[in-house]
């Protein structure tokens, strides 16, 4: 499984950049977060579009179908799959050797969710795409390839205040695996809210368990209990407690409840 989940997250970063070919930049809203800003990007960034519809005070009804559909399928499983800026989170765990956090701490499944609120609020008071401004993905996609790829352009306070939420955010993941994904991302807690009625699930079956804790040693959201994993706003899917499983207790599930 995990090779394959490593395929899906390198294909879902060569879709992201098929847009250096003109006539693929589709500017549809993707499913993982990504910057649109990014010189070779063929989607558009859901949170990007939801901000430009509240500073526009319009009701974002394409996106938030759209987003919806994405989250009914599959839930979080987007961001353990196929999420560039979750596999920048799963390199840095790898780069360091790191199986457990450096720093332990619990989890809090609602920080994403004021953050989302807080990126749609700001955008509309400001009638502007503020996240933006500070998003630690487009730093890394954008604005850093930006300098490459487009030399002629003036780089001004906003380039090294990129930089600068990028380094934090580099360093938060060297110490909290999956940082990111656990307690800021905006997409992430739009995928979280479908996470309980989503058609895929990861479900863990009492009766098999044997409570070893294995399974929540390698998990990437610090979930504390098998029980909580099928209806948690923090799995992501990653299938990562389902290999470490000896009593194959833990199974991927599209039953919807059958």
């Amino acid at each position: 499984m995990s090779r394959l989940r490593r395929a899906t997250q390198v294909l879902g970063l060569v879709l992201a950049n098929i847009g250096f070919v003109g006539i693929l930049k589709l500017g549809v809203p993707c499913p993982f977060f990504y910057c649109y800003g990014c010189p070779w990007a063929a989607f558009a960034c859901p949170i990007g579009v939801l901000q430009h519809y509240s500073a526009l005070g319009l009701f974002p009804f394409y996106a938030l179908g759209l987003l919806g559909l994405f989250g009914v399928a599959l839930g979080r499983f987007w961001c353990g799959w196929a999420c560039p800026f979750g596999t920048v989170q799963d390199i840095v765990t790898w780069v360091t050797r790191r199986k457990t956090d450096a720093v332990k701490v619990k989890r809090v499944p609602w920080t994403k969710f004021v953050v989302l609120a807080g990126v749609i609020l700001a955008a509309w008071i400001a009638v502007d795409t503020v996240f933006c401004r500070v998003c630690p993905a487009g730093s890394l996609f954008a604005a850093i390839p930006h300098r490459f790829a487009s030399p002629d352009l003036t780089f001004g306070t906003y380039f090294y205040v990129h930089l600068g939420t990028l380094a934090a955010a580099l360093v938060a993941f060297v110490l909290i695996g999956r940082f990111w994904c656990r307690y800021l991302c905006p997409l992430g807690a739009v995928f979280a809210a479908f996470n309980p009625v989503s058609v895929l699930k990861v479900k863990a079956d009492m009766g098999k368990c044997v409570q070893c804790g294995k399974c929540m040693e390698v998990c990437p959201a610090a979930i504390e209990k098998p029980e909580e994993i099928e209806n948690c706003t923090d799995c992501i899917r990653c299938g990562k407690c389902i290999e470490v499983c000896e009593s194959e207790a833990i199974k991927i599930d599209t039953s919807l409840g059958r």
